[in-house]
C-alpha cells in the first residue's frame, strides 16, 4: 500500500494543470446561449480569490461584463477600473469562451478600452548629465496617457494647471517652491476626466533632506601659525598697522603690482585696405570687373541654394526618465551655522481611484 502513494502523488502533480483550468469549464456550463449571469457571476466571484496570477488576470476581466450585464453600471465600473489599475491594458487568455459569449465579450472590453483614462509609466525626467547644484524650482514628470482626456493638477485648494490631453505621452511640470524644509510627501493630485468617468490619480512627490555637514571654520591658530607641511601663500595686497596704547605709531600698505599697458606703433599699410607687411598685390583690384550676365547668373544660383537649404528644425530637449533626482545645496541654519544638504527627490507609485458621482 506504501508503495502506491508516490504513484498516487505523481498522478495528482500531473491532472494539477487540468484541476486548476476546471473553473473555466464550471464558468462556461453558466453562460452560452442562455446564459445564467448572477450565477456565473458570484462563482466567479468565490473562485477567484483562490486562483493563481495568470487565471486571475483572466477572472478579473470577465467580472466587470458580468456585473454590466446584471445591470450594475457601478461595480462595473470599479471592477473595470480595477483591472485597468492593475493590469493596464494588457490582454489574458480569454479564448476559452464560446463563440457567441466572446462576441458579445469582446463588443463590451473594446468600449472600456477606447475610454478608460489610464495614466502609467510615471518617472521623473533628468535633462543635465552632471551633478544638479542648487534647489530646483520645479520638476518635469513624464507619463502615458491611454485615451484622450481632459487633465488638472492641483495641491491642496490651488489648481496648477489643466486642459486637455490626447492619447500618448506627456510632460507635467511639478512646482517645489518652499517644499525643501524638512523631509515629507507631498501630494499633487492629477484628475482626469474621459466622457462620464473621472479618475482621481495622486503624484506623490517624495523629498527627503539628508547629509547635513556643518562647516567648519580653521582655528585662529591655524590662519596664523599654518601646520607644518602647508604651502605659504604669498599676500598680493594689504594694509599692516600697528599701534601701542592706543596710539599709530607705525603703518604698511603693499599694492599688487598690476602690468602697465603699451602699445608699440607699426608702421602704416603699403596701400589702401592693406594689412601691415603683406606683399603688394600683383594686379590693381579696382581695374578689375565682372560681366554682367555672369554677376546675374551667380546672384541666382546664391538665392536659389539659399531657398533650398531651409534651417534645420530644432532639435527636441534629450532626457532621460529615472526614479530619483539629487541636489546638492547649502544653508544657513537658525544658530547661523553654514551647512551643506543633499536634497533628494522620488515619486512614489499609487493607484488611480474613481470618483463617485
Amino acid at each position: 500500500m506504501t508503495k502506491r502513494i508516490p504513484a498516487v502523488l505523481l498522478l495528482l502533480l500531473a491532472m494539477a494543470p487540468i484541476l486548476r483550468a476546471d473553473w473555466k469549464s464550471e464558468l462556461l456550463s453558466r453562460l452560452g446561449r442562455t446564459p445564467d449571469y448572477r450565477a456565473a457571476y458570484e462563482y466567479l466571484v468565490e473562485e477567484s480569490k483562490k486562483l493563481e496570477a495568470e487565471d486571475k488576470q483572466t477572472a478579473g476581466v470577465l467580472l466587470p461584463f458580468l456585473a454590466g450585464k446584471l445591470g450594475d453600471a457601478v461595480r462595473e465600473r470599479d471592477l473595470a477600473a480595477d483591472y485597468f489599475e492593475t493590469y493596464r491594458d494588457n490582454d489574458p487568455d480569454f479564448g476559452f469562451l464560446d463563440e457567441y459569449t466572446l462576441r458579445d465579450f469582446l463588443a463590451f472590453w473594446f468600449r472600456w478600452k477606447r475610454s478608460y483614462p489610464l495614466v502609467y509609466d510615471l518617472n521623473l525626467l533628468s535633462y543635465s548629465k552632471g551633478p544638479a547644484t542648487g534647489l530646483p524650482a520645479a520638476v518635469e514628470v513624464g507619463l502615458e496617457l491611454l485615451n484622450d482626456a481632459y487633465y488638472r493638477i492641483s495641491l491642496g485648494p490651488y489648481i496648477l494647471e489643466g486642459g486637455h490631453w490626447p492619447a500618448g505621452f506627456h510632460i507635467l511640470t511639478i512646482p517645489l517652491n518652499d517644499l525643501f524644509e524638512r523631509s515629507d510627501t507631498y501630494d499633487f493630485i492629477l484628475d482626469l476626466r474621459a466622457g462620464a468617468i473621472v479618475v482621481r490619480k495622486p503624484v506623490r512627490v517624495r523629498i527627503d533632506i539628508a547629509d547635513m555637514v556643518a562647516g567648519t571654520a580653521p582655528s585662529p591658530r591655524d590662519t596664523f601659525f599654518p601646520r607644518s607641511g602647508t604651502p605659504a601663500k604669498t599676500i598680493q595686497e594689504g594694509e599692516l598697522s600697528l599701534y601701542v596704547d592706543g596710539k599709530l605709531v607705525l603703518r604698511s600698505r603693499k599694492i599688487a603690482a598690476k602690468p602697465s599697458s603699451f602699445t608699440f606703433p607699426l608702421g602704416g599699410p603699403l596701400m589702401p585696405g592693406q594689412k601691415p607687411y603683406m606683399p603688394p598685390p600683383k594686379t590693381d583690384p579696382m581695374a578689375s570687373g565682372v560681366n554682367i550676365l555672369d554677376a546675374i547668373a551667380l546672384a541666382y544660383k546664391a538665392i536659389k541654394d539659399l531657398v533650398a537649404k531651409k534651417p534645420p528644425k530644432p532639435s527636441l530637449p534629450s532626457y532621460q526618465k529615472v526614479s530619483s533626482l539629487s541636489f546638492a545645496y547649502s544653508r544657513t541654519t537658525a544658530e547661523g551655522l553654514a551647512v551643506s544638504a543633499r536634497a533628494s527627490i522620488g515619486l512614489v507609485l499609487s493607484r488611480a481611484v474613481v470618483l463617485k458621482e
